[in-house]
């Protein structure tokens, strides 16, 4: 599976997706990040809570931006 990045605007929530799988736990950490976890106790996802507070929007656009460029174009 490929890294999955979300982002839904309204609730100001970002959510990385690292793997595929059940969460069995979650944990809230104090930065307003909540970690799930599978039963072997892999991360499955990072969820942080007002995300474009912490700058996080901007720094992934930015990411995205570089890789854009970085890549070269797909062949044929």
């Amino acid at each position: 599976m490929d890294l999955i990045i979300r982002y839904d605007p309204e609730a100001d929530v970002l959510v990385v997706k690292l793997r595929e799988g059940a969460v069995a736990d979650e944990e809230l950490l104090d930065n307003d990040a909540v970690v799930g976890y599978d039963r072997e106790g892999r991360v499955v996802y990072v969820e942080v809570l007002d995300a474009s507070k912490k700058g996080l929007i901007s720094a992934l656009a930015e990411l995205a931006k570089a890789r854009a460029v970085e890549r070269p174009p797909p062949r044929k």
